[in-house]
């Protein structure tokens, strides 16, 4: 297939569920941009900083588990090990020899325990507002989020009900936040894009086995990753403190920290070109060292 710029639509069969993916740039190469949403998200909170990123590389934005078109685990176990598993799964069975990893949130703390156990997989790792410490506090504005409403009448609802979690945001930015994560039913309302078992704090989903239990601390998991890693923070944060970005940035030796002006925890949908631009400047940071 040419190399293209428009996203296609792609699914795949991993450990048991039909996990879709978006992919930009061309799917013959061996090597790519993988991109892993966070909680309340989908591939789409990717779409704009992929499209920017295509231009270089072929970009694939994973519908993780339980969110957007990927199927929902009908043992409600969206735990941290099972989901690097599917990302385990999903890279062999896509036949990417090698992968630049790019996780926000839920997705930053999955690629943060991938890439410290694939060194010889994982080039280079940008974890985007996610670290082993996170503000209670917007942990629980998030689910307060996600609770105000099961479904919006418009889009214009959905972004105004949003308005007073991210008091920072401008329009355009919580429209691309509220786009990442709803869809659009025959109807025309719009609803949230994941299973609705992930709104309900009171379910827990299976214990894990031993093995799983080794990615239970993020600590231990970020002091086993190798290769080159950039640590993203939004200037307006209410996910992270600047004291747990400094600590990870300690614990991960030779990473680079970069703050993006203008953004929350939802950076991918706050500042999509900023992010992008920030990511291909590092990679070719390390594209120039490495010569």
């Amino acid at each position: 297939m040419a190399s293209s710029n428009k996203p296609r639509d792609e699914f795949a069969e991993v450990n048991g569920l039909r996990l879709h993916y978006r992919e930009w740039g061309d799917a013959r190469a061996r090597n790519a941009l993988l991109l892993l949403h966070g909680y309340a998200e989908t591939a789409a909170i990717w779409d704009e900083a992929a499209h920017d990123l295509a231009r270089e590389f072929r970009v694939i934005a994973l519908d993780q588990r339980g969110h957007g078109q990927s199927g929902h685990a009908p043992d409600f176990d969206y735990s941290r090990a099972t989901q690097v598993e599917d990302v385990e799964a999903f890279v062999e069975q896509l036949g990417l020899r090698s992968i630049t990893l790019v996780g926000h949130g839920m997705g930053g703390a999955n690629a943060l325990c991938y890439a410290s156990e694939h060194a010889d997989v994982v080039t280079a790792l940008i974890v985007v507002e996610a670290a082993p410490e996170v503000l209670r506090g917007g942990v629980e504005r998030l689910r307060r989020m996600v609770g105000t409403a099961d479904q919006f009448d418009s889009l214009e609802d959905a972004v105004d009900s949003m308005r007073p979690f991210f008091p920072y945001a401008e329009d355009e930015q919580l429209e691309r936040r509220a786009r990442g994560a709803l869809a659009q039913g025959t109807d025309g309302t719009w609803v949230w894009d994941f299973d609705p078992a992930l709104r309900d704090a009171s379910l827990r989903p299976p214990e894990p086995d031993p093995g799983q239990r080794r990615l239970a601390d993020l600590w231990e998991c970020a002091d086993r990753v190798q290769c080159p890693v950039m640590i993203v923070r939004g200037s307006e944060t209410d996910m992270l403190t600047p004291e747990a970005i400094q600590r990870l940035h300690r614990r991960i030796i030779g990473s680079r920290v970069s703050l993006i002006e203008e953004a929350g925890h939802p950076v991918p949908s706050d500042q999509p070109a900023d992010l992008a631009l920030n990511i291909r400047e590092f990679l070719q940071n390390l594209q120039a060292n490495a010569v």
